[in-house]
């Protein structure tokens, strides 16, 4: 069984995150990762196994009317280490670690996610929508999945 280590997110993970996220310039994810200690408006988590950051999910916070929720963005884990409960973990520390004022947590999934999916299924997040064409990338659309789960 693998030895899964879930922490907050450090100036030092920038370069394991953007090989995590190809897609992220090197230099915006150095400065989403030394934001995000400084925030009051979002978390952000890594998994590490054996000392090497294979996995990331980030929360962020609402303010006003919607301060009682938080929202999960950016759940990736490296290919290789699919499938192992990585997620899982990171799903339930994340959730465990909410501010104590945070009663629903949202997630957003791609609707061809079906991994993504039963994951949050299994962890007790319910559908309550569909946004259609929600996500869009070089002008490709997918709806999108919007799942809640009541922590409180």
């Amino acid at each position: 069984m693998l030895k899964i280590k879930i922490r907050k997110v450090k100036n030092e993970d920038a370069s394991a995150l953007a090989a995590l996220f190809p897609h992220w310039d090197a230099e915006i994810t150095k400065k989403r990762v030394e934001r995000a200690p400084k925030s009051k408006r979002e978390a952000r988590y890594v998994a590490e196994i054996e000392d090497k950051v294979v996995a990331h999910l980030l929360v962020r916070f609402g303010a006003g009317w919607q301060s009682h929720i938080a929202t999960f963005y950016s759940l990736v884990v490296h290919p290789d280490y699919r499938r192992k409960g990585i997620a899982t973990e990171l799903i339930k520390y994340a959730i465990k670690n909410m501010p104590k004022h945070i009663e629903i947590v949202n997630a957003q999934v791609q609707h061809d996610n079906k991994a993504s999916l039963a994951l949050f299924s299994k962890l007790g997040f319910e559908v309550y929508g569909r946004l259609k064409d929600g996500w869009k990338k070089e002008g490709v659309y997918k709806d999108l999945i919007l799942l809640m789960k009541r922590i409180r």
